[in-house]
């Protein structure tokens, strides 16, 4: 199986670009997007779940812009200002799964809540909590494995699954999983906040890419991916409204707020 060290960064930016683009294209640009759905397809198709992990890491790793105090000084984004005020107003202590560089930690501390969190990239978590101290707070980003949440004794007021967090989860019942850790961390009729990359409407690109992959999956005996599964740089998965609406009510969470995209974001209540 690849290594990192092997995977074609190279070739998925380009392809990332020319995706960008192929709207423009007409015949051409549908041509192109199907060609980069296939090449996305062959390497979902052959990569392992834990080799696409470990590329995730090298993806995050590399972009050294989520290590920098100016990328996680900058503070909440509006949309984000507009649910926490929406949804957490009487939240006191708030869980954020997910916590990368410790953006969304810091802007809330800040804020006067109190925040515990976690993060599965061992750079990132120790970026975090050193930013939290040079900042005089206490380093309370714990590292944690993949998909796991390390906080199964406490309760929260309020949880967010940091930026772009939860498209990065692969199939649907690891996403749906996590949820309900997430669920026994919170208490009753609180709120979560979470953030995807949404899928309007069935496209062609996602049909070529499951159906290359799972051909892939098949010949080599590996669990299929799901449609809305992609490859940029990293995994990706494209949520519907209505995939997330049933997540979240599998992983014990009333939809009660959505918002569409290109990148969506929704606020559960807790059942």
């Amino acid at each position: 199986m690849p290594r990192c060290s092997t995977y074609p960064f190279h070739i998925v930016a380009i392809s990332f670009c020319l995706h960008a683009s192929s709207k423009a294209l007409g015949i051409a640009g549908k041509l192109i997007s199907v060609l980069l759905a296939v090449h996305a397809g062959f390497w979902l198709g052959i990569l392992s779940r834990k080799t696409l992990h470990r590329v995730d890491e090298f993806y995050y790793n590399s972009h050294r812009g989520y290590h920098t105090e100016p990328y996680n000084l900058k503070g909440l984004f509006e949309w984000e200002k507009a649910c926490i005020t929406g949804f957490f107003g009487t939240a006191k202590n708030l869980l954020v799964a997910g916590a990368g560089g410790g953006r969304e930690a810091v802007a809330l501390l800040k804020s006067g809540y109190t925040v515990d969190g976690f993060e599965c990239h061992p750079e990132l978590t120790q970026f975090a909590n050193s930013l939290l101290k040079k900042k005089g707070y206490p380093p309370t980003i714990a590292l944690s494995e993949r998909d796991k949440c390390p906080y199964s004794g406490r309760r929260y007021d309020g949880i967010i699954i940091g930026w772009g967090v939860y498209m990065l989860i692969q199939g649907r019942a690891n996403r749906t999983a996590f949820l309900k850790q997430l669920r026994s961390c919170l208490k009753d009729n609180s709120p979560i906040l979470l953030s995807f990359l949404f899928r309007t409407k069935d496209a062609l690109h996602f049909a070529v890419a499951k159906n290359t992959a799972n051909t892939l999956r098949f010949i080599l005996c590996n669990e299929p991916v799901e449609y809305g599964d992609y490859l940029h740089a990293n995994f990706v998965h494209y949520s519907s409204e209505h995939e997330i609406r049933n997540e979240l009510r599998d992983g014990g969470f009333t939809c009660a707020h959505f918002s569409g995209g290109p990148y969506g974001y929704a606020v559960g209540i807790s059942a």
